[in-house]
């Protein structure tokens, strides 16, 4: 028997809503891309690269391939094997998406609760210990059985992230063409649930952001944050 390989994406996208206080920063959302099914953008496998295949079909959803892309995991049933990928993007890079899609608010709460549109769904995760070593699954609760697929990859990717906010510059992924210093602290202080302080965030972010140039435009004695770009530094290697 040969098994199916279906490619499935959990892209996660960043939204902002200009905020009607000035003084105040954009208000953030986190949102994913699902069908009207509730289902992640799936594809089977029919390319010997396997990333590019991946890059192309979700480039024809959200029409735009401006997107970071990973592969994070791997699962194994009895009639396909499902290879699960990581996408991340600013809503500022889709222009259009496609009929079929859209995207929906997503947030996990208090490490046993996931929000997906209007959707809550509970969840625990359970350890099991298989030749001597210790496994982690998660069990759902209070939501549509067919959504169990969707909520555990999305949850898988999304603890990906959560992994890798203090050793990577993964919180860059989800920033447009410029942004301020809050606006990656706010980021993230949602995705890890924690609090951070302020100066010693800035400190460790500053080396990755470059000074943008814009006109100033003060109202009422307000001067507006400056704003930053990436700047990715070649040869800085993460530990």
């Amino acid at each position: 028997m040969v098994l199916k390989v279906n490619l499935n994406v959990c892209l996660f996208v960043l939204d902002s809503e200009k905020n009607e206080n000035i003084r105040k920063n954009d208000i953030q959302k986190l949102k994913v891309l699902v069908n009207k099914k509730l289902q992640l953008p799936s594809v089977e496998y029919n390319s010997s690269d396997i990333k590019e295949q991946i890059r192309d079909y979700l480039s024809h959803i959200i029409n735009t391939n401006i997107f970071h892309l990973e592969q994070v995991y791997t699962m194994g049933y009895n009639d396909r094997v499902d290879v699960i990928y990581l996408s991340i993007s600013n809503m500022e890079n889709i222009k259009k998406l496609s009929s079929d899609f859209e995207l929906i608010e997503f947030n996990i709460k208090k490490n046993d609760s996931i929000i997906l549109g209007d959707s809550v769904c509970n969840y625990k995760t359970i350890e099991k210990e298989n030749y001597n070593s210790i496994e982690y699954f998660h069990e759902f609760e209070g939501c549509n059985e067919n959504l169990n697929a969707t909520l555990m990859y999305l949850l898988i990717c999304f603890k990906r992230v959560i992994s890798n906010i203090n050793n990577t510059d993964i919180l860059f992924k989800f920033m447009g063409s410029s942004f301020t210093l809050e606006d990656v602290r706010i980021l993230y202080e949602m995705i890890s649930g924690k609090t951070a302080d302020k100066s010693n965030f800035r400190k460790k972010i500053i080396k990755y952001c470059e000074k943008v140039e814009s006109e100033i435009n003060c109202k009422n004695g307000f001067r507006p944050s400056q704003r930053y770009r990436f700047k990715p530094l070649k040869g800085d290697v993460w530990v």
